[in-house]
């Protein structure tokens, strides 16, 4: 399967596994009155909540990995947030409103419409906390004359405890509550990509197996406690919980990172993660009410596998249909259509002056 520019198979593999963590987390749900209903000590929901500190840690470590490659080119704050601007909060508040239509018109309690735009809703809320981070990270690098791993360590050092000791607030202007949370996990991902292109400078060769073993062994036993955790079975004080959380989700990233999986089929919906993210919970959500309205009495194990089919192609699905049309691309997918072609008619145009006899690419720039 051919990758998008730039992407790494092993990166995309990792998303592929979250998406799908994150599908049949919303087919189960979080509690035995959402999703399935199922009851604590049911196997899905063992899982489900199991992997509850693992699943938007990675997706939190990706995207500051993935960020990493860009922000070294970065020079221009305004055009790097104007960029991140469309790719992130147009599809929060477009898809949001969807959702939130959808919801109204099943009749679901729900809050204030205009608040879903700027503080926690539904799933959405990883956006406004990605941005902010992001926007965190752009600003103090640019400070720092480009030194963006010292903006991701010093941001990393202050969030840390924030999370841990902090209560939550309220308003939760930007989902920062949650962003505190993601905030180790974002830059850590973009520490360890500095790190990874570092030792390739420097011809240090891949990372010793035995990080890859010790951190698989850890991240066992912290899911074990976890399971533990979730089922009621322990009681902590709430920093101590919180500590664990970061441990947990830090070693669930490394571990994959270390890794390094490679999946043909996970690398699949790896590349359609973005949609799959905005618009899962659409298809899982109704695809489980139409089967229940078929059929009240059918189990909810046997409605599982079929919202889990329809929340991961719906969303694909959805993408194909939105790149046909620049301004369905940017609304639903933060897509720039008319950009994309600019800079690959740019890219055409200097590739052919340079392959121009007797002119060389420094004389034709």
């Amino acid at each position: 399967m051919a990758l998008r520019s730039g992407r790494l198979e092993y990166v995309e593999t990792i998303r592929g596994i979250v998406c799908i963590l994150l599908v049949t987390f919303h087919v189960t749900g979080s509690a035995s009155t959402e999703g399935l209903g199922l009851d604590l000590w049911h196997p899905l929901r063992i899982i489900n909540d199991g992997l509850d500190n693992s699943r938007m840690p990675i997706f939190a470590f990706i995207s500051g990995f993935v960020l990493s490659a860009a922000i070294v080119t970065v020079t221009q704050w305004r055009t790097a947030m104007f960029s991140k601007v469309k790719r992130l909060l147009v599809p929060m508040v477009v898809v949001s409103v969807i959702f939130y239509a959808l919801r109204a018109a099943a009749g679901y309690d729900q809050q204030p419409f205009f608040s879903i735009f700027f503080v926690q809703y539904a799933h959405y809320w990883f956006l406004q906390a990605i941005f902010v981070l992001i926007l965190l990270l752009v600003t103090l690098s640019l400070l720092l004359k480009g030194r963006s791993d010292v903006a991701a360590m010093i941001l990393f050092v202050v969030f840390v405890p924030i999370y841990i000791f902090v209560d939550r607030w309220s308003p939760n202007i930007m989902s920062m509550y949650q962003g505190a949370y993601l905030a180790p996990f974002f830059y850590a991902g973009h520490l360890f990509a500095y790190h990874l292109r570092h030792r390739a400078q420097a011809e240090e060769g891949n990372l010793p197996a035995w990080l890859t073993v010790a951190s698989g062994v850890l991240l066992a036993l912290l899911l074990v406690f976890n399971v533990t955790l979730t089922l009621e079975l322990v009681e902590l004080p709430r920093q101590v919980v919180n500590f664990h959380k970061v441990i947990l989700g830090l070693c669930s990233a490394l571990f994959l990172f270390l890794l390094r999986p490679r999946s043909r089929i996970l690398l699949f919906f790896g590349t359609y993660t973005y949609a799959i993210f905005l618009f899962h919970v659409i298809f899982t959500g109704g695809m489980r009410e139409v089967m229940w309205k078929i059929w009240p009495s059918l189990p909810p194990e046997l409605i599982f596998v079929p919202a889990c089919i329809a929340g991961l192609f719906g969303p694909i699905l959805v993408e194909k249909l939105a790149l046909k049309n620049d301004l369905a691309a940017l609304l639903l997918l933060g897509v720039d259509l008319k950009a994309q072609r600019r800079k690959a008619a740019r890219r055409k145009e200097e590739a052919l002056q340079g392959n121009q006899p007797g002119l060389t690419p420094a004389a034709s720039s």
